[in-house]
């Protein structure tokens, strides 16, 4: 008996330490999705073995490189889904029904974190009408564009827990405070989240999937056809009409699984039905305006059909830090608006969008409002 317990806890020893080999060769290649860190090797001076930090730099290499670690991850992820009905990633909230939300617009729409004062969207609407004036001197048109969350659609399915935590109860929300002062001031505004809230009375496809965190691929391109009606309305220049046409399709459509891919299992996407979108619209009889837009992940869904489409001569677009230009063909980064020709920008552009997602109405624009005030001699002639 001895010696057979002896034999196993060698060989459960050998398996352990032969397993990256034997995941080299034998797990299929799995590639993560999201932000991924990776170590170089690290330098092998004398300094640095004996500061102690060779050491810790070699262990954590050897970590991220080891043979099947994709692979490993994709199993343990696994497991905690299905096993035991948790998600495995941090900032992601496995929902009621499994639906996913990122917990970070869970937080902001259920108010767990304090929501936009009314002193705060007055000056912040105060500083958009100086910038709108700004620019309307110059010719140039200034629209700001809102959009919405996933969980103002699907709030009944956030976990109870994150419902109770509501710390400002009599507070209203971020949209809801935004809007009210909106009225007092005479901006041009596109607030999508009516129109969607009549567009769900009829609509025979998901406003926002179970496996997305931005509005399903067809809801974006439809807002996008109301947002040229909006513009062709309000706009001295024309904007073709458009509709959008969509039928069924077995995989999904980015962004329709985008936060489940986050998850990096190896299910596939449960969504009953996905639908592949085709965005139809009349022909451009004249060149367009040149377009600046500053906005987020959802109003890249909703510019792209109409910047592929030739609503626009020249087109710049910045989300996040990164700038694409040109439909989408130039793609830039930056880390300061310094660092961009915002005046070239500027003097070149018809129209300046700014979109807000409700969730960061307390950061508009990333600083961008404020930027532009501050060094007028960008907006001036």
């Amino acid at each position: 008996m001895k010696n057979i317990r002896t034999y196993c806890l060698v060989f459960g020893f050998t398996a352990i330490m032969l397993m990256p080999a034997l995941l080299k060769n034998l797990a299929p290649d799995s590639a993560l999705s999201g932000v991924t860190l990776s170590s170089a090797l690290p330098d092998m001076s004398k300094k640095e073995l004996l500061n102690g930090r060779l050491q810790e730099s070699l262990n954590t290499y050897y970590a991220e490189h080891l043979p099947g670690r994709d692979f490993m991850i994709n199993i343990r992820n696994q497991v905690i889904f299905s096993l035991f009905h948790q998600s495995p990633n941090e900032l992601i909230i496995l929902g009621k029904d499994k639906v996913l939300f990122e917990e970070e617009y869970v937080l902001k729409y259920e108010k767990y974190y304090p929501p936009a004062t009314r002193e705060y969207t007055e000056d912040l609407c105060e500083k958009l009408v100086r910038l709108q004036d700004l620019l309307s001197a110059r010719g140039k048109e200034m629209y700001i564009f809102i959009t919405p969350t996933k969980v103002r659609y699907y709030e009944e399915f956030v976990p109870d827990i994150y419902r109770q935590n509501n710390r400002f109860p009599d507070e209203p929300g971020n949209y809801e405070q935004f809007t009210d002062t909106l009225k007092n001031y005479p901006l041009h505004v596109y607030d999508s989240i009516p129109w969607i809230n009549e567009r769900a009375k009829t609509a025979d496809f998901p406003l926002f999937y179970r496996t997305g965190t931005h509005w399903s691929w067809v809801l974006g391109m439809e807002v996008a056809a109301d947002f040229a009606r909006y513009l062709n309305e309000e706009s001295r220049f024309t904007f073709p009409q458009a509709n959008v046409a969509y039928q069924p399709t077995e995989e999904p459509v980015h962004p329709d699984a985008d936060i489940f891919k986050l998850l990096n299992l190896f299910s596939k996407p449960y969504d009953e039905v996905y639908f592949q979108a085709e965005f139809l619209s009349e022909p451009r009889t004249d060149e367009g305006p040149n377009l600046f837009c500053r906005g987020g992940s959802f109003m890249e869904q909703t510019i792209s059909p109409l910047i592929r489409n030739g609503y626009f001569k020249q087109d710049t677009y910045v989300q996040n830090t990164m700038i694409y230009r040109n439909c989408f063909s130039e793609l830039t980064e930056f880390s300061d608006y310094a660092e961009m020709d915002l005046k070239q920008e500027i003097d070149q552009a018809d129209i300046i969008l700014l979109e807000v997602n409700e969730a960061h109405i307390p950061v508009m624009s990333f600083s961008l409002i404020d930027y532009l005030l501050e060094h007028p001699e960008i907006l001036s002639e």
